[in-house]
């Protein structure tokens, strides 16, 4: 991801705001800011507008919240990297956030040197989710067929979109297939979060997946739950 990449920042206070867009463009970004979450979606769903490579979202906006914002934009199978900002006693917002599907978190008083990190993390681990190869080998979980380079999984003719986070928790799983993994090693490995973080966004990715990949979901036989530890992927599992 190239330095001038597009930021679309939401906050609604405006010194912050000022402060924030003069800063990214300092470091060669492009900058779009607004204060609603409202005009943030319009923004994101506008066919005819460059594409935003990342978004910097305040959680409490006028309107709808910023919560809100990443609950519809996953919704509507938008994937673009989101950086939620969040006041320092909102441990739920920022669990609930990342349940929802923000990428990443920084509470508010922040230092500008860390959100520049982020940033540049984010926009980085985007890049690298980008299929380099039209020739990236699927992979076939029991009936379904992923297909990393397309960011799709097909099953019984039908075709579904996987986000990122999607792909990578699979892929993880995949690599590891057979074998138990701990919670805390897919949020490291798949969110770059500490094993220690206390959110639900692991299974509640897994909840989804079992959907796109099980005949039953409530009685998995693929993504299977290694109690009190984590999850094991059997692409084949044994005859009953």
């Amino acid at each position: 991801m190239s330095a001038n990449a597009r930021i679309l920042l939401v906050e609604d206070e405006e010194h912050l705001a000022r402060g924030l867009a003069f800063n990214l463009e300092a470091e060669g970004y492009r900058v779009e800011t607004t204060e609603r979450g409202e005009s943030a979606l319009q923004r994101l769903a506008d066919p005819d507008r460059e594409n935003v490579d990342l978004v910097v979202l305040d959680v409490m906006l006028p309107g709808i919240s910023g919560l809100d914002v990443v609950s519809r934009l996953r919704a509507a199978e938008n994937h673009v990297p989101v950086l939620l900002l969040t006041a320092r006693d909102a441990a739920s917002d920022i669990v609930r956030g990342l349940d929802l599907g923000a990428d990443d978190y920084l509470t508010k008083p922040f230092s500008l040197p860390v959100l520049m990190a982020r940033a540049r993390t984010l926009l980085r681990r985007a890049a690298q989710a980008e299929p380099e190869s039209e020739t990236e080998a699927p992979f076939t979980i029991g009936s379904a067929v992923v297909h990393p380079d397309r960011f799709e999984l097909e099953r019984d003719g039908q075709t579904h979109s996987l986000t990122a986070k999607e792909l990578a928790l699979l892929q993880l799983l995949w690599a590891r297939r057979d074998t138990a993994v701990s919670r805390g090693e897919i949020l490291q490995e798949v969110w770059d979060l500490h094993p220690e973080t206390r959110t639900r966004v692991v299974d509640t990715f897994v909840l989804r997946l079992r959907k796109l990949i099980e005949p039953d979901p409530s009685e998995p036989r693929h993504l299977v739950s290694v109690r009190s530890f984590g999850y094991r992927l059997i692409p084949k599992p044994a005859r009953a």
